[in-house]
């Protein structure tokens, strides 16, 4: 039995090695095809943040002074009152003072 069983494996053994088939070549590729459509436009962007705002500007420079103005002219020197009720002007031939004497 153990021949047998040497007999069968060895005619299998045999067989199996006489079915080899060797795989065929690859095949070659095809030709490239056509490009591909062009792509749709992307979507705009958001908008930007506001800007800081601005730093505060320098004082100014202070201003010059101004020039003086004229002297004004001199009034008219004003009469003298009138004497009162029962007196005249009489002038003092000494110092030219005017003053109001009795009648």
């Amino acid at each position: 039995m153990k021949v047998a069983m040497a007999v069968v494996v060895v005619s299998l053994a045999l067989m199996l090695g006489a079915c080899t088939t060797t795989a065929p070549a690859p095949a070659q590729p095809g030709p490239a095809g056509p490009a591909g459509q062009q792509g749709q436009a992307g979507q705009s962007g958001q908008q930007g943040d506001a800007g800081q705002t601005g730093q505060q500007g320098n004082t100014g420079a202070q201003g010059n002074t101004g020039v003086q103005g004229n002297t004004g002219v001199q009034g008219q020197q004003g009469q003298s009152a009138p004497c009162p009720a029962g007196q005249h002007r009489s002038t003092n031939p000494n110092t030219g003072a005017v003053h109001c004497v009795e009648n």
